[in-house]
């Protein structure tokens, strides 16, 4: 859906102002599977559920919907998970539902999502009432991230995992979209576990689980390799997962294409070895690369034993913590200047589990002007796209920016060779904004883009015609 307000693209179940508020409740495709005849999803807004009045919907899943929610005796504001309707008549899939407020509860951690109230409506509304958070998904985060931020936010998912296993549950749901960071001046960013709704007692038994779901639950790209064989599976499932996302965060890529991922972990013969992080993106420590690594190891038993393993080790290849990266909010540039006025990127699509990577880069406005920070996608060797709102810089403008990358900083002029206005981009899916060509780029920038873009093998999914349209000049 289009949005007038902040000249974006995301789905309709998130408006723009709750762009940065993540609640868990995007799950992919990590839900039991309901019919192909879908019915269409009902809105609450309005409704009052016990105590609370449903303001607004913050995002639907494949289990429910999350809506904002007021305390309707002291004005409190809260998250409401409601099951769906279609859902509640069977009695698995409520039991799956209130099992994730069960397991929330048992554990009680710092680093994971609080549930307060779990009822039932009278006219059968399923429903838990859980904290609301404003923070960042990781999804959101401009990729490549700073390394120290990168392993200082996995260490604190790894002492919310090691709270979890310690309590006999696996998440087996942990991606960049179910990990929140939350910010506060003058101190460290913070990190919050969401979504426990496909978590799973140890003692359950394989078996049972399929006859629930008729499928492997979980996010694929993020699976670990026994998870998609539907083997019994432990907390090193989770270590696998989160050695996928802090992998994605520090290059900006997965570790196996996605076309190719079902027939690399299914093999009986190992894949090729992965490239190491520090191989694809230089700022990124050697130390923490073989962390990463081993997170990834194929077979559980080459892993990391326990999540508090991970963590030591994490915090041991980076020093010290980092500083919040902070909001950055620069002004807007005089009309003048005809340099890119900033905007975010759309968000993914609910069922999309590797949402596109994004940098950002700080446009020079002119002499004395100052500059913009400005969101961008799509680098490649020959430039880089840029999301920005109307009006556009005019073809064949030169723009001088620097590129952020992983902690470095890469100086860049490009020339605007391609403009993707409102209509184009509702279209096809992606931002507003401005391709750019690299122009005379530094041997430093080669080999960087070099190394974050090698050459890629055919994929299964190739981009549309349409974007590939749109991109075909950057």
């Amino acid at each position: 859906m289009h949005c007038e307000h902040c000249s974006s693209e995301h789905p309709a179940s998130l408006p723009c102002d709750a762009q940065n508020t993540w609640t868990g409740a995007e799950s992919s495709d990590s839900s039991p599977q309901v019919p192909s005849t879908t019915p269409a999803l009902v809105d609450l807004r309005g409704r009052t559920l016990g105590h609370y009045r449903l303001t607004r919907m913050l995002g639907s899943g494949g289990m429910g919907t999350v809506y904002l929610a007021e305390q309707t005796i002291i004005g409190a504001r809260v998250a409401v998970k409601v099951l769906h309707p279609y859902l509640a008549q069977d009695a698995r899939l409520r039991a799956r539902f209130y099992a994730e407020a069960r397991t929330v509860n048992l554990i009680g951690h710092p680093n994971i999502v609080r549930i307060f109230d779990i009822n039932e409506s009278e006219d059968g509304l399923h429903y838990f009432v859980m904290e609301y958070l404003d923070g960042t998904p990781l999804s959101r985060l401009p990729r490549p991230v700073e390394p120290g931020l990168v392993a200082w936010l996995l260490a604190q998912a790894c002492d919310a995992l090691e709270a979890v296993h310690r309590s006999g549950v696996v998440h087996r749901d942990l991606k960049p979209d179910n990990l929140l960071m939350m910010e506060r001046p003058g101190e460290s960013p913070t990190l919050k576990v969401l979504d426990f709704g496909v978590a799973k007692a140890l003692h359950d038994t394989v078996g049972q689980e399929q006859t629930l779901a008729g499928q492997v639950l979980g996010t694929p790209a993020y699976m670990a390799p026994e998870q998609w064989a539907g083997q019994p599976v432990d907390g090193r499932a989770d270590v696998y997962s989160l050695g996928v996302t802090g992998y994605l965060l520090l290059t900006g890529q997965l570790p196996y294409p996605r076309g190719q991922l079902a027939e690399l972990v299914l093999s009986p013969e190992p894949p090729p070895p992965l490239r190491a992080p520090h191989e694809l993106v230089p700022a990124v420590p050697e130390g923490l690369s073989r962390v990463l690594l081993r997170a990834l190891a194929r077979a559980p038993g080459e892993r990391f034993a326990t999540a508090l393993d991970f963590k030591k080790a994490l915090l041991t290849a980076v020093r010290p913590a980092p500083r919040s990266p902070g909001r950055h909010t620069a002004p807007a540039p005089h009309a003048a200047n005809q340099a890119p006025i900033p905007t975010l990127p759309p968000l993914p699509e609910p069922n999309d589990p590797t949402p596109p990577p994004t940098w950002t880069a700080r446009v020079r406005l002119g002499e004395g002007a100052g500059s913009v920070l400005v969101h961008c996608n799509e680098l490649s060797r020959g430039g880089v796209f840029m999301c920005c709102a109307q009006p556009f810089p005019p073809l064949f403008t030169r723009l001088s920016f620097t590129l952020q990358i992983g902690g470095e900083e890469l100086e860049c002029v490009g020339e605007v060779v391609r403009h993707v206005d409102l209509a184009q981009a509702r279209a096809w899916r992606m931002s507003p904004g401005v391709g750019l060509q690299f122009l005379n780029p530094s041997p430093r920038l080669r080999d960087f883009l070099t190394r974050l873009r090698p050459p890629r093998q055919p994929s299964a999914a190739p981009p549309s015609a349409p974007l590939q349209e749109a991109l075909a000049q950057v």
